[in-house]
């Protein structure tokens, strides 16, 4: 049984090496297509095929976001000049776990050769326990969360792949003929994916920059397939110790499982370690990005009117309504009132989401109890995002209307303030909001994340 494994990466240099040696220690040939990659992952797989390792390295010159499209294209070459009886789409995150080749074979040989085999994703997670000397990610990362991710990848055998009715949708999580999902065969528990998407702060910071950035450059920020990063970079940018503290996991929320590494040592690490890694990925793409910018502003019209004898106007800045507060627990974040209807409990922190602690707002309203000793002003602080598109959320105090707001954009951080002019004795204040998502995985009314919501005395 011949096994082939396909790759698409952009900017791995940390873990390419391993993940090479550990996929190709159970599959026969290693297809990979490098993105433009500047942090060394292009270097490091050179110099792995200069060693004689079966790879095969693949790159082109379109600047989109096609990477199912060459992982598909992958797919049936693997199949057409590897004459590969199964394919494996793995990302560099996605190491293969499994007793060995022969059992994995003896399974394969089992299944249906008209279906996609499929491998669950077990998620890994950074700790404070891990050795931080340890430059192997698949070594040094040994704590996983409890239970196997909803999320799985697709094994596709031969017949399917060359099939040109069929290919693998985003991300290789479901083979389909047309627009029909095919039923997948999955793989006993012993097999699966462990999934390092989580490694070190220097990694979440440059997978978060650059999909951001490289998002709002191409000119639709409100569209897109790194949604999911916004909020993430914006903790990085306003709050960078909110956005560090998102990172690790607490120990006793997860499980004790180290991988067992079945590749040779790695020989190259010294070009993918440290704060140098997020230097060299980074520059090139803003040195692009600037040079673009800058050639644009040159050929606008107001760089062509713009005199260097103009006086520029020169005014005071504005006091700010609201002052910068960081806020070290949960429970400076959320102080004021009592929750009475459609608040969830506190949940979080989610590394993969970049979510500290928060507390979810149910639709269709949210309704909170706010006491007063004496008639005053308090003003009040929302900081909230939502997954919904055109959520609008409607403020009421004791059934009056205060303010309405309108989400720009899903998964982005936004402000909510509101000056409430409380009476004695208990006050009701009512979220109202005009959308909600609702999952098979979970049937609550989800409307709004807020990660902070307080009320604070206005500035005199």
């Amino acid at each position: 049984m011949r096994l082939v494994a396909v790759s698409i990466v952009k900017n791995e240099a940390d873990i390419i090496e391993p993940f090479v040696r550990h996929t190709l220690a159970r599959v026969d040939h290693h297809f990979i297509f490098d993105h433009d990659s500047t942090d060394g992952t292009r270097q490091i797989l050179h110099a792995l095929q200069a060693e004689g390792l079966a790879l095969t390295l693949f790159t082109d010159k379109a600047l989109g976001n096609l990477q199912q499209i060459r992982s598909n294209y992958l797919t049936k070459l693997a199949a057409d000049t590897q004459q590969a009886d199964w394919i494996f789409p793995l990302d560099a995150d996605e190491i293969l776990i499994g007793p060995n080749r022969a059992d994995l074979e003896k399974i394969l040989s089992g299944l249906a050769a008209d279906r996609p085999a499929s491998l669950p994703l077990l998620n890994y997670c950074p700790t404070e326990a891990d050795d931080s000397t340890q430059t192997n990610p698949v070594l040094r990362l040994r704590y996983c969360q409890s239970q196997a991710s909803r999320t799985k990848k697709i094994i596709i055998p031969r017949a399917l792949a060359l099939n040109p009715a069929v290919s693998a949708g985003k991300g290789s999580h479901a083979l389909y003929r047309e627009n029909q999902a095919l039923p997948d065969q999955p793989m006993p528990e012993a097999f699966h994916l462990a999934h390092l998407a989580l490694r070190s702060p220097q990694h979440q910071i440059l997978r978060v920059v650059l999909a951001e950035l490289q998002k709002l450059s191409r000119g639709r920020s409100h569209a897109g397939l790194d949604e999911h990063y916004r909020l993430g970079f914006q903790l990085l940018a306003e709050d960078p110790a909110l956005f560090f503290a998102t990172i690790y996991q607490p120990i006793h929320t997860l499980r004790l499982r180290p991988i067992v590494y079945q590749g040779t040592p790695p020989r190259y690490d010294q070009l993918a370690q440290g704060w140098g890694r997020l230097a060299r990925a980074l520059l090139p793409f803003l040195d692009k990005l600037a040079t673009s910018h800058g050639r644009l502003l040159d050929l606008s019209a107001d760089a062509k009117n713009e005199s260097a004898d103009d006086a520029p106007v020169i005014s005071e800045l504005p006091a700010k309504d609201v002052p910068f507060q960081h806020f070290a627990d949960s429970k400076e974040a959320f102080t004021g009132f009592d929750p009475l209807n459609g608040w969830g409990p506190l949940e979080g922190p989610v590394p993969e989401a970049f979510l500290p602690p928060f507390h979810w707002g149910y639709a269709p309203a949210t309704q909170l109890s706010i006491s007063a000793n004496q008639a005053q002003s308090m003003q009040l602080i929302a900081d909230a995002l939502t997954y919904s598109a055109n959520q609008t959320v409607h403020i009421e105090l004791n059934g009056t209307p205060v303010c309405s707001h309108s989400f720009g954009r899903i998964n982005q951080k936004e402000r909510l303030t509101a000056l409430l002019n409380l009476r004695v004795g208990p006050n009701q204040l009512t979220f109202y909001y005009t959308q909600a998502l609702i999952t098979p995985q979970d049937p609550r009314q989800l409307a709004v994340i807020f990660l902070g919501l307080r009320l604070l005395a206005p500035i005199a």
